[in-house]
């Protein structure tokens, strides 16, 4: 049984609105106008996972806590620095257009047999935006070295902490 309408009211004065509102179509859902969107801040950046040795781990953690500066920079410095120190050095920038240097990081070519333990034990996996140079410079190391991209982000990791205790010792 199909519901019965509402009683209509009569208007009490000369409504107008009421009969543009009647008039109009109904709006659509879809906005016609263009949209604002704020950019996203970190599209010029590649995201990284690094998988650190605990120890390592531990040590970057405490290193960053107490200098107070934060994941990317720490990494952006170490890799940066790890390219500049091997012989000979991956170039400082790589030309234009950065876009189209190779920046995937290869596997180890020497990897351990099946089932082998790792000698030092590693920390969960975490991801880092590095910017497209770094990336690249990091990807050039590793195929100049012929190691695997965990092999060069722990050892490059390693010579940042290590100069970091040098200059903190040097410092007391």
């Amino acid at each position: 049984m199909p519901r019965p309408k509402p009683p209509q009211r009569p208007a009490l004065l000369d409504d107008s609105t009421g009969e543009q509102q009647q008039k109009a179509e109904p709006q659509s859902s879809r906005r016609t106008g263009p949209r604002r969107v704020r950019a996203v801040q970190w599209t010029e950046l590649v995201p990284t996972t690094i998988y650190l040795y605990q120890d390592l781990d531990d040590r970057l953690t405490a290193a960053l806590e107490t200098s107070g500066k934060g994941p990317q920079g720490a990494w952006e410095q170490a890799i940066n620095t790890y390219c500049d120190a091997l012989q000979p050095p991956i170039p400082a920038t790589f030309p234009d257009p950065i876009t189209q240097a190779d920046i995937s990081l290869p596997r180890d070519p020497n990897p351990p047999p099946v089932g082998t333990p790792r000698d030092r034990p590693v920390a969960p996996g975490s991801t880092v935006r590095l910017k497209r140079n770094t990336r690249a410079r990091l990807a050039a190391a590793c195929r100049q070295e012929q190691m695997g991209g965990m092999g060069a982000l722990n050892d490059s990791m390693e010579g940042y902490l290590d100069e970091l205790d040098l200059e903190k010792n040097k410092a007391e």
